[in-house]
């Protein structure tokens, strides 16, 4: 600690919990309280002149309007919540989690937003910036393009579609991905320190880090363009064809689900129970259900927010600084990009090596070749039931015949 005093002069604060279905009270003392705790010791700092608190773009996703760069008022205080977390038994909590929330789709935005009035209130004299990343990503350039380290976001979906796990997922194939390269959100995170240090702005600062708006990319686009680089660099760790479906309907999804997902999952586990093998695909479908469900609300809505603040700050940066720190680009190409997005889950994700792509493409090609015969047999079994059912099956038969032979 005593090192820190004597030292520090600027804070990033990013520690949060980022899951979305997390219990509020886990939520309240990560999002809410660990901002307290943070500000707690920046007071303690004599030489600190900069702090930036890294947020999410969705913080106020319950708005039906552009999100301003500001911080929005709550029914709530802060630092009731985190009584109330100290206090309130289990029950309590979770009976009232419905009413806190309002028409927040999780805890982690309802927290996140609480986090920034905090922040704000508490900050005394200390610069303070808050970043508000949309959709964190793999890197554009650097350390590398296409570097990334985790399953979050858009990364668990082209590691599910890429290993023919997921199917179908509920979602509008028109709806904009908000995409933000990581390293684009370290560069203004960076910014926003020197802004901080350098401008000594007296008010709270609120920055979006999203891809400039006008070029960016939907569902359906994504999904197509991850579909053409997977064609071109499969995973090795594909257990079927990768392919993709959106629907916006609850049932047709559920119907998908069945078809794509359970019932194959379902056949697959009895086929290895009855060979003493491990049984673990349906259950874990399930658990891919359950996390695809919590991202439906981003997937059936689409937002637009206010950049003013971002476009200031990047002209304030000298033109070295704004190549170097770059963080406002509008020459970003999509197709460049979702090829090395594909490429950096295979190698820095599911560590795959390169010099095995043509194992992988064999793979592929052989999958492919099952799941055809696959629905061969099915449509065929589909026709005899159907000609059985109206006496024919016997034409049937020989029409096939002749057909094939």
């Amino acid at each position: 600690m005593q090192q820190l005093v004597q030292d520090v002069s600027v804070v990033f604060h990013s520690a949060a919990t980022v899951r979305f279905d997390e219990p509020l009270r886990l939520a309240v003392r990560m999002n809410i309280a660990g901002v307290q705790r943070v500000l707690n010791l920046c007071h303690k700092l004599p030489l600190l002149v900069s702090l930036v608190h890294v947020s999410t773009a969705y913080a106020n996703c319950c708005l039906d309007e552009e999100i301003k760069e500001q911080i929005y008022p709550t029914s709530i205080l802060p630092q009731q919540m985190i009584d109330a977390a100290e206090w309130m038994t289990d029950d309590t909590f979770d009976a009232i989690q419905p009413k806190l929330l309002g028409k927040h789709p999780n805890t982690y935005t309802y927290t996140k937003s609480l986090g920034e009035i905090l922040l704000r209130d508490g900050r005394g004299e200390i610069p303070t910036s808050i970043v508000r990343p949309a959709i964190v990503t793999a890197s554009w350039k650097e350390p590398l393009p296409g570097w990334i380290d985790n399953y979050n976001t858009a990364t668990g979906l082209i590691a599910g579609f890429g290993t023919g796990f997921l199917k179908t997922m509920i979602g509008n194939p028109k709806t904009q991905l908000s995409l933000t390269p990581v390293d684009m959100t370290v560069n203004m995170i960076i910014s926003c320190g020197w802004f901080n240090a350098v401008c000594k702005p007296k008010e709270v600062n609120v920055f979006h880090n999203i891809c400039d708006q006008k070029n960016s990319v939907t569902i359906e686009a994504f999904l197509s363009r991850m579909k053409q680089t997977l064609a071109q660099n499969p995973m090795q760790a594909m257990v079927r064809v990768p392919s993709g479906k959106v629907t916006e309907s609850l049932l047709w999804n559920k119907v998908l689900r069945f078809v794509y997902h359970l019932l194959p999952a379902f056949c697959i586990d009895c086929f290895n129970k009855a060979r003493g093998k491990r049984v673990f695909l349906y259950q874990r479908y399930q658990i891919i259900h359950k996390a695809s469900s919590v991202l439906e609300f981003f997937t059936m809505n689409s937002w637009q927010f206010s950049t003013v603040n971002t476009g200031r700050l990047s002209k304030l940066l000298c033109k070295d600084d704004q190549s170097m720190f770059y963080f406002d680009k509008l020459d970003f190409d999509w197709d460049t990009y979702l090829l090395n997005y594909n490429l950096g889950v295979k190698q820095y994700v599911m560590k795959e090596d390169m010099a095995d792509l043509s194992k992988a493409k064999t793979r592929q090609t052989r999958l492919a070749l099952i799941e055809n015969v696959m629905k061969g047999v099915l449509l065929l079994l589909i026709l005899t039931f159907v000609a059985r059912q109206m006496g024919v099956t016997n034409k049937l038969w020989k029409l096939v015949w002749e057909l094939v032979f």
